[in-house]
């Protein structure tokens, strides 16, 4: 069908709603997510500020010893802790430490086209709040949105998956310099879609699995590179600063929600070996090896049986051994649980299916942080029952310390430790800029398909029909726009 340009707009303004960034007066009614008691925002944990205002000295811990290696501050800060500790922090929303310095963290974030309020980390301001309900410094209602990835796959061009990761990689910085995120997004979502009737496809990038490779590469390069950066220190990727980290997901042969009365929960994915490595497999070893992404996600299904957050040959073997993965392993949210109370798998119990999965090589467990009881947000089967875990015999503390391991590096290169000062002084006006949504545009206009109109097939004359009527909830909610459910 033939459009002109203002009906292309019409339809493409969905896709750049973006809010005004407006600098306010501080409220002591206001929360935000890296934040002391005093109620004073901070960007890096090692702040000798906020150690003195906790009454600690923060010169007596090496793990703040910004002229160490990250190896040794991470294996300092560990030996600190004691054993409840280190299970507080094996949940998306961790516990930290306080008594040696050591801050809460939420790892939860997205952002599969822009960065999303999925997840418990993004604090966007209410459009009908005033003052702005999560920031004392500045109202931020919305990031810029991009268009959803299955239409930016369409465009084939690379070039465009890179920059989109750039443009939201830097919105992230500054929302987390505003004490309105953090820095560990769960995205992209690179499952092959073997079936168009899969509920997700639309946040995927299709149903080829270079392409979804390919895709995850861009993209995860975008979101993580930093110029100048291409190694760590004495060559070591593990120790490569990044500017936020990405995670590549659902880790593996996931594409069933609900049908039929097969669940995403109990379904179990019977795969070729030919099958899991030139479909399944192919995208995340693009993402880990050429991407160097520095997290990958579990899936909640079994896979010939196992698990995939509980298969050491797929999380220990493959993702850390194989294709050497720099960073973290995490499931997907409530999947130690669902392996526990919906699969069934083995009769275990909470403690042995939190064993089992660190055993395997995983390093966090994604939980019920969406769901709350009693105005707080549910535990996580790794915190619940690690500590029982070790205790019964099925654990040992050393694998719970090589979680945090991964865990804490992953930290360090983001500068969650000590900052990254070319990214400190990103904030509001650095968040749906001119340039951004100029590139959203562009985006979502090189994916779009527009059929020709021969004949005049449809009664659609552009003399008559001036304007398009967007309606439903994405057009009123702009936050909505970014749920890509």
């Amino acid at each position: 069908m033939a459009a002109s340009p203002s009906h292309l707009l019409v339809v493409l303004a969905v896709l750049l709603l973006c809010s005004t960034a407006i600098p306010m007066a501080s409220s002591s009614t206001t929360t935000t997510v890296n934040v002391t008691s005093f109620g004073k925002a901070y960007t890096k944990v090692c702040d000798a500020d906020r150690f003195a205002e906790m009454g600690l000295n923060m010169s007596a811990f090496p793990y703040c010893d910004a002229s160490l290696p990250y190896a040794d501050r991470v294996r300092d800060l560990i030996g600190w802790m004691t054993v409840e500790e280190k299970v507080g922090n094996l949940g998306d929303i961790s516990h930290g430490a306080p008594r040696v310095g050591l801050t809460p963290y939420k790892w939860w974030s997205e952002a599969l086209h822009g960065i999303s309020s999925t997840g418990p980390t993004a604090l966007f301001d209410d459009l009908h709040s005033k003052p702005g309900n999560h920031s004392g410094r500045a109202t931020v209602n919305n990031a810029t949105v991009f268009a959803n990835v299955i239409n930016s796959a369409a465009s084939f061009n690379e070039t465009l998956w890179k920059s989109i990761g750039q443009a939201v990689s830097t919105e992230a910085r500054a929302m987390y310099n505003l004490g309105k995120g953090g820095l560990t997004y769960w995205s992209p979502n690179i499952n092959v879609v073997r079936d168009p009737r899969w509920g997700r496809a639309l946040e995927t990038p299709g149903e080829d699995p270079f392409v979804a490779g390919r895709y995850a590469v861009n993209f995860v390069r975008g979101m993580q590179d930093i110029p100048g950066h291409d190694t760590g220190s004495g060559g070591d990727p593990s120790t490569r600063p990044i500017k936020t980290s990405a995670c590549c997901k659902h880790y593996a042969a996931y594409d069933v929600d609900d049908w039929h009365n097969h669940t995403r929960f109990k379904f179990d994915a019977r795969v070729s070996e030919r099958d899991m490595a030139e479909t399944f497999l192919r995208p995340f070893e693009m993402c880990v090896r050429d991407g160097d992404a520095s997290s990958v996600m579990c899936s909640y299904n079994r896979v010939n049986g196992i698990p995939a957050c509980a298969d050491a040959r797929l999380l220990s073997g493959t993702i850390r051994g194989d294709w050497q993965l720099h960073g973290y392993i995490v499931s997907d949210c409530d999947a130690i649980r669902v392996m526990t109370d919906n699969a069934t798998w083995l009769n275990f119990t909470g403690a042995e299916s939190s064993a089992a999965s660190l055993r395997a090589g995983l390093d966090l467990d994604c939980a019920e942080s969406w769901i709350e009881e009693k105005g707080r947000p549910l535990r996580d089967f790794l915190s619940e029952y690690s500590k029982a875990a070790v205790a019964q015999g099925k654990l040992r503390e050393s694998d719970i310390d090589s979680a945090l391991r991964n865990q804490y590096m992953t930290l360090m290169r983001l500068g969650y430790f000590d900052n990254i000062p070319r990214y400190a002084s990103l904030n509001e006006t650095d968040i749906c800029t001119d340039e951004h949504r100029s590139l959203a545009h562009d985006g979502a206009r090189q994916g779009i398909v527009l059929l020709k109109n021969d004949g005049n097939l449809l009664p659609l004359d552009p003399e008559k029909i001036l304007a398009v009527a967007v309606h439903g909830p994405h057009a009123r909610a702009p936050e909505k726009v970014m749920d890509g459910d």
